[in-house]
């Protein structure tokens, strides 16, 4: 999922909600279009930015909050900005004014949020979303009290727990809805330069994470600040005075990044009582996975990479890591 920055004027968002083609491209891209049609963020490399800022003019001068068109794009423009082929999709254009209340700055924070767009029935026009708290909202964010709303808030809630692909279309009796998860991929700060740092970073590079190793506490502040819900911060230095203030800021953002921490048990120890007399509590000091990463076996700093991000995706996901062997629900997700 891109990151963007929401203008303060009235803009248009744009998102493929449906692609046919493509070479199995993934759905999940932004594009805002702002009140003077400049464009941030990208669908589809740019080819189709012509057809995407005609469609949101139309959107202005019109009285609707939203607007569905497709767009296509030919193999040799595709081609051209490093798409595998051609194809053609659905795009869903929202005024940002139509968008409910808070939306915007879990998108901007790095936050999940799921949204619902009814396109077609009887709720035609009625937009809601669901956040990492487990709560729905709507443009004045409260809900009315009734059926429709219930239900499709329960469906949004199961797409974002489960962390459903990117946009989905359902029918919920005679409405028509588009429900779209917007879930950024980790981002991982690692602090302390190793082999096992970089076999971190190349472990996520294969899972579409991105990544930033750092060993000055200066550099590593403002990164860590800017985690969000679904972010890692891993501490591989044993120097206390690093690693603390970095754990320190995750645990206070009220978000829940995942914190993990290389060492002994006697280094997991020492970092837990300087933590209390900090003042945070056993509670909060347990979100701490110490020692990092899963029991595999792991040996090489390459097993470990893989037992970390295990972990981290497990986290993700709210998962117990085990053997799907012993499990009992759906296998992919």
């Amino acid at each position: 999922m891109d990151r963007v920055d929401f203008p303060g004027s009235e803009f248009v968002l744009a998102r493929a909600v449906a692609l046919r083609g493509f070479g199995g491209r993934r759905a999940g891209e932004l594009l805002v279009i702002d009140a003077l049609g400049g464009l941030q963020g990208s669908l589809f490399g740019g080819v189709a930015d012509n057809e995407i800022l005609e469609g949101s003019l139309k959107l202005r001068r019109s009285g609707e909050s939203f607007d569905l068109i497709t767009v296509g794009v030919g193999d040799r423009d595709a081609v051209r900005v490093g798409l595998a082929c051609g194809g053609e999709a659905d795009v869903l254009l929202s005024k940002g004014s139509s968008l409910p209340q808070g939306f915007t700055e879990k998108v901007t924070s790095r936050q999940p949020v799921a949204l619902a767009t009814v396109v077609a029935g009887p709720h035609r026009g009625r937009v809601l979303a669901a956040n990492p708290d487990k709560t729905v909202s709507g443009l004045s964010g409260s809900l009315s009290d009734d059926f429709f709303s219930k239900n499709l808030g329960e469906r949004l809630l199961s797409a974002l727990a489960n962390r459903t692909p990117a946009a989905a279309i359902v029918n919920l009796d005679d409405d028509v809805v588009y429900i779209e998860v917007f879930s950024p991929p980790t981002h991982m700060v690692i602090v302390g330069e190793s082999d096992l740092a970089q076999a971190i970073l190349s472990q996520g590079q294969l899972l579409g994470w991105s990544g930033i190793v750092l060993d000055d506490l200066d550099d590593s502040g403002q990164q860590v600040r800017n985690l969000g819900t679904n972010d890692a911060l891993i501490v591989l230095s044993h120097n206390h005075g690093v690693g603390i203030p970095l754990i320190t800021d995750v645990l206070r953002s009220g978000l829940s990044t995942y914190v993990g921490g290389l060492g002994s048990r006697h280094t997991q120890q020492t970092r837990s009582a300087i933590l209390s007399e900090i003042g945070f509590s056993d509670n909060e000091i347990g979100r701490i996975y110490g020692p990092v990463g899963l029991d595999l076996g792991s040996r090489t700093p390459e097993e470990t990479a893989l037992a970390i991000c295990a972990e981290i995706l497990a986290h993700v996901s709210g998962r117990n890591a085990r053997s799907l062997k012993l499990s009992s629900g759906p296998i992919n997700g």
